[in-house]
C-alpha cells in the first residue's frame, strides 16, 4: 500500500500547519463554546475533553475545513502564533482509498508506514520528541507525533503534537500547539481527544 506514502507527506505537512498559520485561515463566527462537535455532511464528530472546548470553524489549505479547540485553562498556554490551542482538520480521500475498508485502512503494515512518513517529514520540520501508534474513534487506527519546530517565535519552547489517521472517506488530523512546560499535562488531553476523533457511518 506504498500509494499513500507521497500523499502522506502532504498530509503531515498540512496537519503541521493547522495551528499558528494564520494567513491561511478564514475564520467563522465563534459558536457558543460547547463540548462535543457533530458535521451532518462529512460525519466527523468528536468529544472535547475538559478543559478543551470545541470552537469555530474555518477554511484551510489542504482540508476541507477545519474546527478549533481551545481552552481558558491558564496551565494550557497556546504556542507561537497559534490563535488557539488545537485544531481538527478533514480532508475527502483520493478514489483509491475510498476503495479501501477501514480494517485495511487500520492494519498494522498501514499503520506502520503512516508512522515513517510522519518521521521523515516532522524530521525536516522539528525535532520528533514522541511518535507512536494510537487509536481514533470508530475503529479508526493512526499515529500520534510530539515535535519541536527548529523555527518560529520562541521555537524552542514550543511543543507540537500530531496526530493523523485515514478512514474510507476522510483522512483526520490533529494538531495542537503548547509550551514545553505544559505538555506533559496536555498531552493525555490530547490522546483524549484523538480517542473521540472519527467519522460516523465509515465502514
Amino acid at each position: 500500500m506504498r500509494f499513500l506514502s507521497s500523499s502522506s507527506h502532504v498530509a503531515v505537512l498540512a496537519a503541521a500547519l493547522l495551528v499558528g498559520a494564520d494567513a491561511w485561515a478564514a475564520e467563522t463566527a465563534a459558536p457558543p463554546a460547547r463540548a462535543d462537535f457533530q458535521d451532518a455532511e462529512t460525519g466527523l464528530a468528536f468529544s472535547a475533553p475538559p478543559p478543551l472546548v470545541v470552537g469555530g470553524q474555518r477554511d484551510h489549505r489542504g482540508h476541507d475545513f477545519v474546527i478549533e479547540v481551545d481552552t481558558s485553562d491558564p496551565s494550557l498556554p497556546r504556542a507561537g502564533t497559534s490563535k488557539s490551542l488545537c485544531a481538527v482538520g478533514v480532508k475527502t480521500q483520493p478514489e483509491e482509498v475510498q476503495a479501501l475498508s477501514q480494517e485495511a485502512l487500520s492494519s498494522p503494515e498501514m499503520v506502520a508506514e503512516t508512522l515513517e512518513s510522519m518521521r521523515t517529514t516532522l524530521g525536516f520540520m522539528g525535532s520528533v520528541v514522541d511518535i507512536r501508534p494510537v487509536d481514533f474513534g470508530g475503529g479508526a487506527r493512526g499515529v500520534a507525533a510530539v515535535t519541536t519546530p527548529h523555527l518560529g517565535p520562541d521555537h524552542a519552547n514550543v511543543r507540537q503534537y500530531i496526530a493523523i489517521a485515514e478512514t474510507p472517506a476522510y483522512r483526520i488530523s490533529l494538531s495542537c500547539a503548547t509550551t514545553a512546560a505544559a505538555i506533559d499535562r496536555a498531552r493525555p488531553l490530547f490522546d483524549a481527544l484523538v480517542g473521540t476523533l472519527r467519522i460516523e457511518g465509515s465502514r
